[in-house]
């Protein structure tokens, strides 16, 4: 009688499988990851909201006495989750059954496991970085310097986000780093070999996890670059209200005729400066204040008088009826001067830091795909 392995199939698939892929994940460990249990329905579509916290606005009375002051307004927001589709290797039957009988099955897999962690890692960071809203460093200047990654916890912890920090950059980058790993040691060489042996960075460095991973997303830019007096072509809404359940923002520039801007590419508001989200202090670095930067979520182009509507990651609140939601310090209106970063027509590969709570990974149970 023939052998049949069918019972067996799916249990000895996932024991190859699911250990290794768990391993070559890199940028999908540093988010915060749940199971989606009862969150997706044929009822929920392509999105599905998550609760947003709330913030209060504090009182400081003499006596105690908050009969005239104004309550903190309790304003419901959502964060949206898209849906993605399936990632699945279609591995003929009659091969993988030759496999499990001579013993080779991890052969056949390791090289489709490696396949969809790439596809998977390079969704994650593709979205990651069209949705990311704060800059660090000049574009252009590669991550050479332990002070780059040191950098990145400090922007975060002054910023106000109290969690823990990731730096993700390129091989390149991380050899880079572990070669200057040298001047690191004081009493012991261990750092030092580490680096040298493996070229392997130490973790965490100034609070921050730094990990490479060959996953992350270029951006090519467009055409338009540099400054734009007087760039901001109409006052948008920038109410908590308006932007609290996407955190962007639709704006309308001027900026060259004919000229372009892509996904990826971050606009600097010169006029406007970022807050600390605890005490709402400017932020500032070396005594300058840090402006407000968005990310263009999507390619456009500028018509033939300069004018060109874009979406930015990133929300620029300045709301007088509920300040504690504010992200800015003023409200961003026409006339305002921005900045597009970077050189025009250039490939990037920029690293992202973050915190973990910043993006986060669904997972669903799904049926089983065998009959």
């Amino acid at each position: 009688m023939a052998n049949n392995l069918d019972k067996n199939v799916s249990e000895i698939v996932l024991k190859e499988f699911l250990p290794g892929f768990m391993d070559d994940l890199v940028l999908c460990k540093e988010v915060d990851r749940q199971m989606l249990t009862g969150s997706i329905n044929p009822n929920t579509g392509e999105t599905v909201q998550f609760k947003r916290p709330h913030q209060y606005q504090v009182q400081r009375t003499p006596a105690g006495d908050i009969s005239g002051g104004t309550p903190s307004a309790l304003i419901s927001a959502t964060a949206t989750a898209r849906t993605s589709e399936y990632i699945t290797i279609d591995i003929e039957w009659t091969q993988l059954e030759q496999a499990i009988k001579l013993n080779q099955l991890d052969e056949v897999l390791m090289p489709a496991r490696q396949k969809m962690v790439t596809e998977l890692e390079n969704e994650l960071a593709t979205y990651m970085l069209n949705n990311a809203g704060l800059t660090l460093g000049t574009a252009g200047s590669a991550i050479d310097a332990w002070g780059d990654i040191a950098g990145t916890g400090s922007y975060l912890k002054a910023l106000g986000v109290e969690d823990e920090y990731c730096a993700v950059m390129n091989p390149w980058a991380a050899q880079d780093l572990a070669d200057t790993q040298s001047g690191l040691a004081s009493g012991d060489n261990r750092l030092v070999t580490t680096a040298w042996e493996r070229a392997q960075i130490s973790r965490p460095f100034g609070g921050v996890r730094a990990l490479m991973s060959n996953s992350l997303e270029s951006v090519t830019t467009g055409t338009a670059t540099g400054a734009y007096v007087g760039g901001l072509a109409a006052t948008p809404t920038v109410t908590y209200e308006a932007l609290k359940d996407t955190y962007q923002i639709t704006v309308d520039l001027t900026i060259g005729a004919g000229e372009t801007l892509t996904a990826g590419q971050q606009i600097q508001f010169d006029d406007t400066n970022m807050l600390q989200q605890q005490n709402k202090n400017v932020l500032s670095r070396r005594g300058a204040a840090i402006p407000f930067v968005g990310t263009v979520t999507a390619d456009a182009t500028a018509d033939g008088g300069g004018a060109v509507q874009v979406v930015l990651s990133g929300a620029p609140i300045f709301d007088v009826a509920n300040p504690q939601y504010n992200t800015v310090d003023r409200a961003i209106a026409l006339g305002d001067d921005i900045t597009v970063l970077g050189a025009a027509s250039t490939t990037y590969q920029p690293g992202l830091f973050f915190s973990k709570g910043y993006v986060g990974l669904g997972t669903v149970e799904l049926p089983r795909l065998h009959t």
